[in-house]
């Protein structure tokens, strides 16, 4: 039996986004407000440049010793947005988080984003599925 899962099974549609002038302060109290680890840095015209982070946020601005009310996330931001499909597959998924490095990739469908897709989720699903295969 073969099971594929794809990313759009898995992906969380809580996508966060932040202006490119917001300050560090107010990206982390959005992202505290909305539950997230991360958020999409974009222009005045909803164009995702970057990504911020909660790891972000800490190397680059808390142990740094520096204001979060006084940098801005375009300063702090990781670029380019990662993306992956909404129809990759979790393997890709899990391979390109493995070969980057990264801990989540933003889903795009239709040259938008839709969802991000982490290693816990994808971790999450898998266990459920093989839990399913196993009490079969």
């Amino acid at each position: 039996m073969t099971v594929v899962l794809k990313v759009r099974d898995v992906m969380s549609r809580n996508v966060t986004k932040v202006p490119e002038d917001a300050t560090v302060l107010d990206a982390a109290k959005k992202m505290v407000e909305k539950g997230v680890k991360c958020a999409i840095v974009v222009d005045s015209d909803d164009k995702a440049l970057g990504v911020v982070t909660e790891g972000s946020i800490t190397r680059k601005v808390l142990a740094a010793g520096k204001d979060a009310s006084a940098v801005s996330v375009k300063e702090i931001m990781s670029s380019p947005v990662l993306t992956i499909p909404a129809d990759a597959s979790i393997r890709e998924a899990s391979e390109q988080l493995l070969t980057k490095g990264v801990k989540q990739l933003y889903v795009e469908d239709d040259g938008e984003i839709v969802g991000l897709v982490t290693e816990h989720l994808i971790l999450k699903a898998v266990t459920e599925v093989v839990l399913t295969l196993i009490s079969i």
